[in-house]
């Protein structure tokens, strides 16, 4: 009996094996699920000793025996961006279903945090990791700890993994992505197409650029491209700033593609602060369509990309055996107010 005012004692294994009637191994085989079978009427009453008891089996210990923690870890370059917050929530929801658990950590952009955090996990050995974009050979350590990696928001070509071993990903073709954004644009009757760029160490900002180069150029000459792209940061600032960078140019655009929404929302407080109305005078376009997009004065039309289908595609290569490779998943054009009318 404990003394007064001390806790309850936890209840062990033991006391449910008593409570039911059975041994503690016949607890274990129904906790694990095995390995030997139990009958149904014997699963009941442990089930029903475990219940009344309140016993609560040590995660720890049992993940040691199984050579499983029920828990992944995901890496994000900047968890306040809207895109990578609603990411990580989708792949919570994903790994959830599963019965996973995600731990979270934020490299802020940072390679050699992204190094640390990343040796660490080799070193935890958590049952997979997934990385929203990442920086080229930081994933060395957890390959050769034999943890499963795939990456997640890296260009790349659909099929097999290429002779580097590079890990497994998922994500859309962003240049694909862009082109079908620009060329929208361009229906609406627009030529002079400025960009706001991603940072240049990005290679879905770069994917992007490529495609407003091969679609702009052809209207306004090389020489004039210079004069409609400003390269900014994946922030809310980085948009703003860029937006008025381009502004002071006076190189007369009549639409902005944006690689990011993040940088859409900044991009859209700079043009209300120079009373320059979109879309009657500047239509917008942006990429990621996160939930913010659909709130913003006006709601920009976006290039969205499924989120729900990029997490479930990762978990499928991290835990359901499926094959290494590169998959690729398709992205949506959502008009809203922020480009005009549909052309007729």
């Amino acid at each position: 009996m404990p003394a007064p005012g001390d806790a309850p004692r936890a209840a062990t294994r033991n006391d449910v094996a008593r409570l039911a009637g059975v041994s503690s191994a016949v607890v274990s085989y129904v906790l694990n699920d095995g390995p030997r079978p139990v009958a149904e009427a014997t699963r009941a009453r442990v089930l029903a000793a475990i219940a009344e008891l309140d016993y609560r089996p040590n995660a720890t210990a049992r993940a040691l025996r199984l050579r499983s923690t029920r828990t992944l870890a995901l890496l994000v370059p900047d968890i306040g961006n809207p895109f990578f917050a609603e990411l990580a929530k989708a792949v919570q929801t994903a790994a959830f279903a599963r019965g996973y658990a995600v731990t979270y950590g934020d490299t802020e952009y940072d390679p050699e945090r992204e190094r640390a955090q990343l040796a660490a996990l080799a070193e935890r050995q958590p049952d997979g990791v997934l990385v929203i974009g990442g920086t080229p050979g930081t994933l060395a350590p957890l390959q050769a700890a034999g943890v499963p990696v795939v990456t997640l928001d890296r260009s790349g070509a659909s099929g097999a993994l290429g002779p580097a071993g590079e890990p497994p990903s998922v994500g859309i073709d962003d240049e694909a992505a862009a082109r079908a954004g620009i060329r929208h644009l361009q229906r609406h009757g627009h030529e002079r197409i400025a960009l706001i760029a991603g940072p240049e160490d990005s290679p879905a900002a770069r994917a992007r650029r490529r495609a407003w180069t091969a679609l702009v150029a052809p209207a306004v000459g090389a020489a004039g491209l210079d004069s409609l792209v400003a390269t900014a940061e994946y922030r809310r600032e980085g948009g703003y700033r860029a937006a008025l960078e381009l502004l002071d140019r006076g190189g007369a655009p009549t639409a902005v593609f944006v690689s990011a929404d993040v940088q859409a929302i900044g991009a859209l407080r700079a043009f209300a602060e120079r009373r320059v109305r979109v879309p009657d005078e500047l239509a917008v376009l942006s990429f990621d369509g996160t939930s913010e997009a659909e709130f913003t004065s006006p709601p920009l039309s976006v290039i969205r990309q499924p989120l729900g289908t990029i997490a479930d595609a990762a978990l499928e290569l991290l835990l359901d055996g499926a094959a290494p490779r590169h998959v690729l998943v398709p992205h949506e054009l959502v008009e809203r107010e922020s480009c005009g009318p549909h052309p007729g």
